[in-house]
């Protein structure tokens, strides 16, 4: 077999691709089999040439054999024609043989005249006996019409006779036979009217096919479709003849004989093929406006058409002629009337359901036709929605995205109203968290239209939900970010003007936002498993994303809670290392304040939020005692290292209460290297500080500066001197080199790390 036979030349290459990569299926295989590979194609190839050999060598001769017989039929051509000739020449010297030839020619034609007269007038005086006849064979079928008892074929027969006997008749008559043709006219009168119920009893036949199939009347159908062929029969004769009629009257001038009655072209085959077209959209409509009843039972169009082409392929198609194709023609008449009557539904206004079921519809529908009548989808045309199933899916994105972004504007107008407001307090969950039920009446939106594109089986426009949801949650974050700035700094600066309890509404608005986080958690773990592999991986990251957005505002919630608790501690970290803070114990206060915050924290807080809230307040603890270097302080060997870690392990206790124990530890630990930098001999100082900058690569040269500046035993000239030498050693540190080695001394306030603009404008 020739690869021409197999693929188009177009597909060849691609055919010989396809056929490489299943020889060669593995790495290995073009070391271990390509060789056997090359070899076997070698000899296909061999073979491949010699039948192409032998298929040229056959064609050549065959077109040989063609050119010896086209010139022996010249040869031939040419005898006949002398011998044609020969024939003419003796029919001539015949005649002269006979004085009396065309007399006698004369009374042969009168006689074959006489005895078409004789039959004529036979047939002229049984016409009305045969036309009453046809009559009553029409009317009986028609009343047996439910039974079946009729024959189609012999009806038409004698139809058919009597219309021929009326065209040889009116050919009889002369161009100005007035009488004649009156009389002919009054007497063929009926035959028109019975021309006509016979058409319309055929018609009625076509109109039944479905039920004459389901009673196993299946003759009947061929009955019908023999009568159709017959008249297409006629029908080109009829064509041909006055094709010649025309061309004879080209050539010369028409002679005094009577004209004949031509027959009328009477097209069935066309006529059927309309009345199915006809059946069939009525069928379907009807179907649309009764079972369907619109959009809300659109679904079951799908198994109304399966159901009916089945019912056409079984039953129907069989008793056509191969060449009618009608099992296709049914096909696209079933889909177009389909087509037209969705297309009405898809004009009108429709809202976000309907659409999705539109959508949602037109791929079962293919589905089904392909599965259940092995059509594919690029044989129906045209297409369902006329290919609008992108723009469509746009509106449903539009209008959804429409009330999704009106509805959340109003809830989110009412939650911002009620956390500036707070008249009440926040809202109780069943395990003790404050809360304000915003994420159960945001994700029921969410999770609605989301449900409605999974079951429309619309991934795409799903990934592009989501991705504009995304927008609306970032606009939203935005809003909960400034307002919570507003009311922070209105409860700081000024909080005669605040209302009470911003505290326990930002806890609420921080648990609301891991509620609406694990909501989205949810949906992205169980609805993406259902979707096709090439649309996973973007739906899970539109998740992924809207759960960053949520945790963003969570995260601002509850930086919002550490500042509020160290605005009411910043009367006594601004005292650290003053004289107050060596003479008072200002830790004592600072705990109490921390302990009545926690307790609210711990009991009302998410777990998860308590936990990175209650590290966030120990990190600002130890931050605070960094930072305050910066101030005018004096450091008292001794005194300040013994102060200092006395208040070390009281706050030390009192964040293990509620933290891991590792993680105080670790924080902590950059306020104890201010302990070892203030208690180091100046001999070691140079060690303590490199052996630091190991586990610190960020600690700030100039916070070293300044504690050894505010040291009460270093001499000018020995601190000068030891600073020179740190600076020296210091001097390849760069922002770029410390920003992949962030730690806790990054956060620093009054000493921002090195390279930022911050630190720049701190020293110049």
């Amino acid at each position: 077999m020739l690869l021409s036979e197999v693929v188009p030349d177009s597909n060849a290459r691609q055919y010989a691709v396809q056929r490489l990569a299943k020889l060669l299926r593995h790495p290995d295989d073009l070391v271990f089999k390509a060789e056997e590979v090359r070899r076997k194609l070698a000899q296909e190839k061999m073979l491949i040439d010699a039948q192409l050999n032998t298929d040229v060598r056959r064609q050549f001769d065959d077109v040989q054999e063609g050119l010896e017989l086209l010139y022996s039929t010249t040869g031939q051509i040419d005898r006949v024609k002398t011998d044609m000739q020969k024939v003419d020449e003796l029919c001539n010297r015949a005649q002269s043989y006979l004085p009396n030839f065309d007399r006698i020619q004369q009374v042969s034609v009168a006689n074959r005249n006489f005895v078409r007269a004789e039959e004529f007038y036979r047939q002229f005086s049984d016409f009305h006996q045969q036309y009453t006849h046809v009559r009553e064979m029409l009317a009986d079928a028609q009343d047996n019409f439910r039974q079946g008892n009729f024959n189609l074929l012999r009806l038409h027969f004698s139809l058919h006779r009597l219309e021929d006997f009326r065209s040889r008749a009116l050919g009889f008559t002369g161009v100005d036979d007035v009488d004649s043709k009156q009389t002919l006219a009054q007497m063929f009168g009926g035959l028109d009217a019975l021309v006509r119920d016979f058409e319309e009893f055929l018609w009625m036949v076509a109109g039944n096919m479905y039920d004459l199939a389901l009673r196993s009347r299946s003759n009947i159908i061929v009955q019908l479709l023999k009568v159709v062929e017959s008249e297409e029969i006629a029908d080109r004769v009829q064509e041909r003849e006055n094709g010649a009629a025309g061309l004879s009257s080209a050539a010369k001038s028409p002679k005094a004989s009577g004209p004949r009655r031509e027959r009328e072209i009477k097209h069935y085959k066309q006529k059927l093929l309309k009345f199915i077209h006809d059946f069939v959209s009525s069928r379907v409509a009807e179907f649309f406006k009764q079972e369907a009843k619109g959009l809300d039972g659109i679904t079951e169009v799908t198994g109304f058409v399966v159901d009916e082409l089945t019912f056409v392929g079984d039953t129907v198609a069989p008793a056509f002629p191969s060449n009618y194709f009608i099992f296709d023609v049914y096909v696209d008449e079933y889909h177009q009337a389909v087509v037209r009557s969705t297309n009405e539904l898809a004009a009108g206004d429709l809202d976000g359901g309907s659409i999705l079921t539109l959508l949602r519809w037109v791929r079962e529908y293919h589905g089904a036709i392909r599965k259940e009548l092995s059509i594919p989808k690029d044989q129906l045309r045209p297409a369902l929605l006329e290919g609008r199933e992108d723009q469509l899916a746009q509106e449903y994105l539009d209008i959804a995205i429409k009330k999704i972004r009106e509805w959340i504007t109003n809830l989110m107008r009412t939650e911002h109203e009620s956390f500036v407001g707070r008249l009440d307090a926040p809202s109780m969950g069943e395990d003790g968290l404050y809360v304000t039920g915003s994420s159960t009446y945001l994700f029921e939106i969410i999770n609605q239209n989301i449900e409605l594109v999974i079951e429309a089986q619309r991934a795409k426009l799903l990934c592009d939900l989501v991705s504009e949801c995304n927008k609306i949650f970032q606009d939203v974050s935005k809003q909960w970010r400034d307002l919570l700035d507003a009311e922070k700094s209105k409860q700081i600066d000024a909080p005669e003007t605040a209302a009470e309890g911003l505290v326990d509404y930002t806890m609420a608005l921080a648990n609301e936002q891991i509620r609406s986080v694990v909501q989205a958690e949810t949906i992205r773990d169980e609805t993406g498993d259902r979707l096709s592999r090439s649309h996973q991986e973007r739906f899970k990251a539109e998740l992924s994303q809207t759960m960053d957005v949520f945790m963003n505002v969570a995260e601002a919630a509850t930086q919002t809670l550490a500042d509020i608790v160290f605005s009411d501690l910043r009367p006594i970290t601004s005292a650290l290392y003053s004289p107050d803070w060596y003479q008072d114990d200002l830790l004592q206060p600072v705990i109490e304040t921390l302990k009545d915050y926690c307790q609210d924290f711990h009991d009302h807080l998410d777990k998860y939020l308590y936990r990175r809230l209650m590290q966030d307040l120990l990190s600002r603890f130890a931050l605070s005692y960094i930072d305050a270097v910066a101030g005018k302080v004096k450091f008292h060997k001794g005194q300040a290292t013994e102060k200092l870690n006395h208040e070390l392990h009281r706050a030390s206790k009192f964040f293990k209460e509620h933290i891991d124990s590792s993680a105080v530890s670790d924080i902590l630990n950059v306020v104890r290297i201010l302990v070892s930098l203030i208690d180091s001999t100046p001999a070691m100082i140079f060690l303590e500080f490199f052996s630091i900058k190991k586990q610190y690569p960020d600690l700030p040269l100039p916070l070293i500066e300044d504690i050894l500046s505010k040291r009460d035993d270093l001499e000018k000239q020995q601190l000068k001197s030891i600073l020179e030498s740190l600076r020296q050693k210091s001097k390849g540190d760069t922002g770029s080199s410390l920003a992949k080695q962030r730690t806790l001394f990054s956060k620093l306030k009054n000493y921002p790390p090195l390279g930022t603009v911050a630190a720049k404008g701190r020293f110049m």
